[in-house]
């Protein structure tokens, strides 16, 4: 148990940040998430990725990338570069507006630079076939 401590407290250093929520969900209001979820459908509007980044140490770029699986194969379908800023505490998401033939299975990712700091999986489903 020490030593995924250790490794845990070694990453968030080498990050300069520390992630204390990354969720999918149907809305953010007041910069907080509103009904998270891993399961979306066509009727939805929008899918939305809140990160909440705490202990800051500098100015930092991240992204969220969002990429749909076909065939087995993870593709790319947006990169959203964000600002997160130095101090005890910062919020913000990303979203993708949701079309009819979008049903699938998904992820979301954060990443600094070439590393992928955390990545939630989702699925959207057609409203049809979900009766």
């Amino acid at each position: 148990m020490k030593k995924i401590l250790l490794i845990f407290t070694f990453f968030v250093s080498l990050f300069g940040y520390d992630v204390k929520e990354f969720v999918t969900c149907k809305d953010v209001e007041n910069l907080k998430p509103v009904n998270i979820t891993n399961l979306f459908t066509t009727n939805d509007k929008k899918v939305y990725a809140f990160a909440y980044f705490t202990n800051i140490e500098k100015n930092t770029l991240i992204d969220f990338v969002w990429e749909k699986e076909v065939n087995g194969i993870w593709k790319l379908y947006a990169d959203i570069q964000l600002p997160i800023f130095a101090g005890v505490r910062w919020r913000t998401y990303s979203n993708i507006t949701i079309r009819p033939f979008f049903t699938g299975k998904w992820r979301v990712s954060i990443v600094e630079g070439n590393n992928t700091i955390d990545t939630k999986e989702f699925n959207i489903t057609d409203t049809n076939s979900s009766n």
